[in-house]
């Protein structure tokens, strides 16, 4: 049986259509409409628009069609439909231009799961005071003689696209910890101002995810004039939700002490943390995996990006590190 939204032309290749239902909560439900315009009429219609916007778009060949995926769109734009549009077919063509940071994303992959292992990034098993999960990220973990940049990202992505399969985490956000205490110059310098550029880009503006509290603890010193610099990549709205906390005990102030690892002052021990991680990403990595056999043809030339790169690049090389 055929899916209803083959299209007119019958061009597109549909993943995971559904009939969907709704499975928030009601509390996260009342959250959902008085934070993102969401109800259920606003739903079906938009979804509706959404499928229509695939599968008349003659450069996108293969795309997932489920209410979970095209949700993200919607709820990051906050269900103004035109721009949840425009954020699918850029995700794409981000993840088409970028393949080493966005396919493959296997929990199974022999370097993924030893750089997850590591610590160096992972979400805690507990939601936060705002009902939202927390990413983890210990960049002392990672090693630069045995990663790259491209795992660095991939470590990331996977968490991210893993997640989001949870419509709950989509509504409420999500909140960071980086523990930066043996960040050196050596990991700093794998990536070049292009990548650092796109990399924040991808994140911020691609990614169909809410960014809602981020925190860096035990920054060095030395590194201040870069994590400066790269602040300056974001947006003003981002900017504002960084906190700084110059030690653990600082950060256990404004995070409770019962999300934390064991080694932060929780109770439950990062090794157990990371395995329970682990199995979250296992339940979904099907849809995950599936993400890779999305297509879209046609590729931009995106001028003003490549002009700001260059500019980047310029003011990179200007910064003085001591």
């Amino acid at each position: 049986m055929g899916s209803p939204y083959d299209g007119g032309d019958g061009c597109v290749q549909v993943l995971g259509a559904d009939d969907y239902v709704c499975t928030l909560p009601p509390e996260v439900r009342k959250l959902a409409s008085a934070d993102l315009m969401e109800n259920e009429s606003t739903r079906a219609t938009a979804l509706h628009q959404m499928r229509q916007f695939v599968t008349r778009n003659a450069a996108i060949t293969k795309c997932r069609l489920d209410g979970n995926f095209l949700l993200r769109f919607l709820r990051m734009k906050k269900f103004r439909v035109r721009e949840s549009q425009e954020l699918l077919e850029k995700y794409l063509r981000m993840r088409q231009d970028n393949p080493q940071w966005f396919l493959g994303l296997d929990v199974r992959d022999p370097t993924l799961d030893s750089l997850i292992s590591s610590g160096y990034f992972f979400a805690l098993p507990e939601r936060d005071e705002s009902g939202r999960r927390v990413f983890f990220s210990v960049a002392g973990k990672m090693d630069p003689t045995r990663f790259t940049t491209s795992d660095q990202m991939r470590s990331m992505q996977v968490g991210f696209e893993s997640l989001l399969e949870d419509e709950e985490n989509q509504v409420r956000g999500f909140t960071y910890i980086f523990d930066e205490k043996d960040l050196g110059l050596s990991l700093i310098t794998l990536w070049s101002p292009s990548e650092v550029a796109k990399a924040f880009q991808c994140c911020e503006k691609t990614i169909p995810m809410r960014h809602k509290e981020i925190h860096i603890v035990n920054l060095p010193t030395a590194l201040m004039a870069v994590f400066e610099f790269a602040k300056t990549l974001l947006s003003d709205k981002i900017k504002s939700r960084f906190q700084m906390h110059s030690e653990d005990a600082k950060l256990r102030k404004a995070v409770p002490a019962r999300l934390l690892p064991r080694e932060y002052g929780g109770t439950v021990p990062m090794e157990e943390m990371i395995k329970m991680y682990k199995k979250e990403l296992e339940a979904v990595r099907p849809r995950v995996l599936m993400l890779d056999q999305m297509n879209i043809t046609k590729k931009v030339k995106r001028k003003a990006v490549e002009k700001a790169i260059t500019t980047i690049q310029r003011n990179f090389k200007k910064l003085d590190i001591d």
